[in-house]
């Protein structure tokens, strides 16, 4: 497999500063040109690349390969990235071109001849025609063909009703290093499954896994964290060793393919599809509750059926009982790609104490079901998460690193990067919280659409919690219909399902060095504030170092600001507001809006 260290260079990334709009071009090359971790196999591999720290008037980027032109980025999106149709109609449909553009910063290479070299390099292209100087050109190199493994051949049937868990698990367990398990056509029911280290699933064009409905096929299997009293069951695909979490436990996992991991979580609504903005049919399950889980459940209703009758209250039933889509725990390089994920019970796709972890190209289908996430990272490093579409029915990418005094014995959820995302309907599009109590830093999500989702920047914790969130960068992204408010920062977050396994934090959490960049908002359609930022100054819980530069709003509620210091707003714009006056503070020091000092 290629060997490529995602390098984030996030130090770097949060120093930007604004571009004075009547400055020349800098026609600076694209940075960074690497292959993605695992994103090589025996007949193609992924480039990224990172901006120039001037982007003004890039609209597109040219891939080379031995000095040869391959084609612009946005056109291979359109082949290959399921958010790229979204994205395509997103613009098409901004006939006054409010919304901030967004440039694609990936390429796939395909019919490539397995085991061999090439050279690569990138230019950025300018809307006047001009390009860029060449970026540091990069040797990467194909693996050669693996040993495939269908199975179909340990006696699995598609039929949707035979249980093939021991059929599957047996061609996982038979597959040597490197080796590829193929998952052919057809509907597949199994429960648990455990893979290992250095090996590929593959599911092939028209393929299904369906989760089974019996709780008895996911057993007892981990902790969330090493001090909580519940251990949770097995999800569908696990990688988890009870007995070790760090990465490195399990290394070199991929899971690839067009096929389709289907939890069986849920009951579909009465209307069981709608048709969504490009003519795509979106599967609609129910969004249930604790206390109808009993009639809403598939799955989900038979574990929390199962844990009550063993004597666990209903809450905690619910809050920990149900099973994940997936999760992979302690796993050193990770590669997902091209699949859909639907109908969790519980989460949808779980990356816990991992690092170098790559999401590349996945469909996300879990709206409404209860607390289906898309991606969910915990106490991570150095993960990429691009080019995917979510729908989803909780948050669409989110960050966690433990609760309360003993998650400071765990490491920080570090390094992530999410761009040329599509994100619909999660309640946040990109959520830090609510567990922050090892820290969650070093965050750069650029270059995203955002359409539909309740929230878009969500940052939230409660002071007992700890911990926070801290070095984010949110810039060069779109945003649009937003449910209830584009950006919040809280620290009064509650989840009434949540059990919580921790002494309570000694200093409380808080959200710090946040910067909000080049950014548009095209309407909201509650009141919440457009900008809501609050602490808890009574507790000395106050955020700090937040900025805002070349934000946009239209027709949208006032901010409102409160438990603040060392915070800055600048060329923050709002047009349409549905308000009085555009700021509300409370509780600040030393805030400014375009350089003036703003009393409380």
């Amino acid at each position: 497999m290629i060997k490529a260290t995602l390098l984030f260079m996030m130090t770097s990334l949060m120093a930007i500063t604004p571009q004075a709009s009547a400055a020349p071009l800098n026609k600076q090359a694209p940075q960074q040109l690497q292959v993605p971790t695992l994103a090589a196999d025996d007949s193609s591999l992924v480039l990224v690349w990172q901006a120039p720290e001037d982007t003004r008037d890039i609209v597109d980027y040219l891939v080379y390969a031995d000095g040869k032109l391959l084609g612009k980025a946005s056109e291979n999106s359109d082949r290959f990235s399921p958010a790229k149709p979204y994205i395509n109609h997103f613009y098409a449909h901004d006939k006054e071109h409010f919304s901030q553009r967004i440039v694609i910063q990936n390429f796939k290479v395909t019919d490539l001849k397995p085991d061999s070299q090439y050279s690569f390099a990138v230019k950025a292209l300018y809307a006047d025609g001009t390009q860029s100087g060449a970026s540091q050109s990069i040797t990467a190199k194909t693996t050669p063909l693996p040993k495939a493994i269908a199975i179909t051949d340990f006696g699995a049937k598609g039929d949707g009703t035979t249980l093939n868990t021991q059929a599957i698990q047996r061609a996982i367990d038979a597959c040597q290093p490197g080796c590829r398990v193929d998952i052919p056509a057809g509907v597949y029911k199994t429960g648990a499954l455990w893979l290992k280290s250095d090996m590929t699933l593959n599911l092939q064009a028209g393929s299904t896994l369906l989760g089974s409905d019996d709780p008895a096929d996911y057993p007892p299997a981990y902790r969330l964290y090493h001090y909580s009293s519940e251990i949770r069951p097995a999800s569908l695909l696990n990688a988890i060793d009870p007995n070790r979490i760090e990465p490195g436990t399990f290394r070199n996992i991929r899971i690839v393919g067009p096929g389709i991991i289907d939890g069986n979580g849920w009951l579909r609504q009465e209307k069981a599809e709608l048709v969504d903005e490009v003519g795509n049919r979106l599967p609609q399950y129910i969004s249930s509750r604790n206390s109808r889980v009993h009639e809403e459940g598939i799955l989900a209703k038979r574990q929390v059926a199962q844990a009550v009758a063993e004597g666990v209250p209903l809450q905690i039933a619910y809050g920990q009982r149900r099973s994940s889509l997936m999760t992979l725990r302690g796993v050193e390089n990770v590669y997902l790609a091209d699949f859909t994920v639907r109908n969790p019970a519980f989460h949808g796709v779980m990356l816990l104490e991992s690092r170098n972890v790559v999401a590349n190209n996945l469909i996300h289908q879990t709206f409404d079901a209860n607390n289906g996430d898309g991606i969910e990272f915990g106490n991570s490093q150095n993960v990429m998460v691009m080019n995917n579409f979510f729908d989803t029915g909780d948050d669409c990418i989110n960050f966690a690193a433990g609760t309360g005094e003993k998650a400071l014995e765990q490491p920080p959820m570090k390094g992530a990067w999410l761009f040329n995302n599509y994100l619909r309907r999660g309640h946040g599009a990109v959520v830090t919280g609510s567990h922050t109590g090892a820290w969650i830093e070093d965050i750069l999500a650029e270059n995203n659409v955002i359409y539909l989702t309740e929230v878009g920047l969500r940052a939230k914790s409660t002071t007992d919690i700890g911990g926070g969130a801290r070095n984010v960068t949110f810039r060069n992204n779109a945003m649009k219909d937003i449910v209830r408010q584009p950006v919040i920062l809280t620290l009064n977050y509650s989840d009434p399902n949540a059990k919580i396994d921790y002494p309570a934090a000694k200093k409380p959490a808080q959200f710090y060095h946040f910067l909000v960049q080049n950014v548009t908002v095209q309407g909201t359609q509650q009141d919440s504030p457009a900008i809501e930022i609050k602490g808890n100054s009574e507790k000395n819980a106050w955020h700090r170092q937040v900025r805002f530069d070349n934000v946009r709003f239209n027709n949208v509620p006032p901010a409102a600001i409160g438990d603040l210091e060392d915070s800055q707003f600048d060329r923050v714009v709002f047009s349409q507001l549905r308000g009085e006056a555009p700021w509300q503070f409370s509780a600040i020091r030393n805030v400014t809006i375009d350089g003036k000092p703003v009393a409380p």
